[in-house]
């Protein structure tokens, strides 16, 4: 039995900034935001995350991406409820493809050629 292809998160984080550097609309940005293991450097907190994204129809918004299988931690559920209550845009995404429509429905990318509007 073949086994699927599973991308890493660092894999996913890398396509998606790629695919924004191919297709970003202007005035618009998506950065990563490097906090992994966030261990007690000044200004590193636990939960953030994994990409920022400015302009487009949100203005701000994180985008926190996973494995298909992949779980949130308790602090990134923490961060993303913060975000909700501020009325910042904050979203759990899997794989490639799902951070992707994000990014098109917030106005960050043009959209891929060939896909319907969700």
């Amino acid at each position: 039995m073949a086994r699927r292809s599973v991308l890493r998160e660092s894999a996913i984080q890398a396509a998606v900034v790629q695919h924004w550097e191919t297709l970003g609309l202007p005035d618009t940005l998506v950065a990563a935001i490097p906090n992994a293991g966030a261990l007690g450097q000044a200004g590193l907190t636990a939960g953030l995350s994994d990409l920022l994204v400015l302009g487009g129809l949100v203005r701000v918004g994180f985008l926190e991406l996973k494995t298909a299988r992949g779980v949130e931690s308790e602090a990134q559920v923490t961060f993303r409820e913060r975000c909700e209550r501020l009325g910042v845009p904050c979203v759990l995404t899997r794989g490639r493809d799902e951070p992707i429509a994000v990014l098109e429905r917030w106005g960050i990318v043009r959209r891929r050629v060939g896909r319907l509007a969700a």
